[in-house]
């Protein structure tokens, strides 16, 4: 597939749809498993209430929606020739999702860990939960830095043509990187983790 498109110059759009469902799928099912973990499934309770559960597929689905229509413009937006006001609007409603996720997601940790301590568990859990609302403080602070190299590239439009990857691939990569290998030192298995499940 790969060979057809460098000889021909033209996508192939198997590949263009098939990277950018995965670039997508990695965001939603780290989502899905942060609000699973915020609602303290597997800690507090076995499973997450039907409700809630409804809630969440509702906002995945819905993250899932406005994150493949925003990868799709910005993939293609030289080859459109988009404004810079349309590239700016487009951003608005993904960036207000993210917030609002942001904020559902780090309150939920705060009752949580407000409960654990409650509930006199164990203090490694309670420490753990703590240090995983520091981790999402983190990544919500880089996140916004890569809000603003994005913002700047809209509005200067002047990133050379070999580093356009940077603002919309690699950062949020790089960003997403840093979380994933933060939480795996949080989770990192102990002589000690028995006492979290």
């Amino acid at each position: 597939l790969h060979q057809a498109w460098n000889n021909s110059g033209s996508e192939n759009m198997v590949l263009v749809w098939l990277a950018m469902t995965f670039y997508i799928l990695k965001y939603l099912i780290t989502l899905r498993l942060l609000m699973h973990t915020s609602a303290g499934a597997g800690v507090v309770m076995d499973r997450v209430e039907t409700r809630l559960g409804t809630k969440m597929d509702i906002t995945c689905a819905a993250f899932f929606l406005l994150q493949w229509s925003w990868k799709l413009v910005f993939t293609h937006k030289y080859r459109l020739m988009l404004k810079q006001s349309f590239e700016m609007l487009i951003t608005v409603p993904g960036t207000l999702l993210w917030l609002s996720l942001f904020w559902w997601v780090y309150r939920q940790f705060h009752v949580l860990s407000e409960t654990l301590q409650n509930k006199k568990l164990a203090s490694e859990v309670v420490n753990l939960y703590i240090n995983l609302r520091l981790v999402l403080v983190g990544t919500f602070v880089l996140a916004i830095v890569v809000l603003l190299l994005q913002v700047a590239d809209m509005w200067l439009a002047s990133t050379p043509w070999n580093l356009q990857w940077l603002p919309y691939d690699g950062a949020p990569h790089m960003v997403y990187t840093l979380f994933l290998l933060a939480m795996m030192i949080l989770w990192w298995p102990s002589k000690d983790s028995w006492k979290f499940g």
